[in-house]
């Protein structure tokens, strides 16, 4: 019984984190700042890893071999996005997302591709809203 116990212990403490977005859309207002949040679930260091960030399949910002990968980032984002490096030891992969356009509404993907679990891609849907 003590085996299967301790058996049970190690499978669980080995899973892999999950890449978690969120259920609710983030707004903004055009001009502003934003942060699309995403982490892993339980925190895991991601700084060794490579994390990616898409909209309507092109490169938002790309994080490889510990440092930023910017080469293949869609245009329109250039000079515009940043994570938070300090934080990725603790799973923190959320972006940033300066000085909001229109055109920067829409549905974008956190992913972690070489990450050991059934959840390595979360969602955020941005929504922009005119000047205030």
């Amino acid at each position: 019984m003590n085996f299967l116990l301790l058996f049970t212990c190690l499978c669980v403490t080995h899973a892999q984190p999950d890449v978690i977005g969120s259920d609710k859309p983030v707004t903004v207002t055009v001009g502003e700042d934003v942060i699309l949040p995403c982490h892993l679930g339980p925190p895991f260091n991601v700084r060794t890893l490579t994390v990616e960030w898409t909209r309507d399949g092109q490169y938002v910002h790309v994080w490889r071999h510990g440092k930023d990968y910017l080469t293949d980032q869609d245009e329109n984002f250039r000079g515009r996005t940043s994570l938070f490096h300090e934080e990725m030891i603790r799973g923190n992969i959320s972006l940033k997302l300066t000085s909001i356009t229109e055109l920067d509404a829409g549905s974008y993907t956190c992913s972690v591709p070489k990450l050991q679990s059934q959840a390595r891609r979360g969602f955020i849907n941005l929504i922009v809203g005119e000047y205030s």
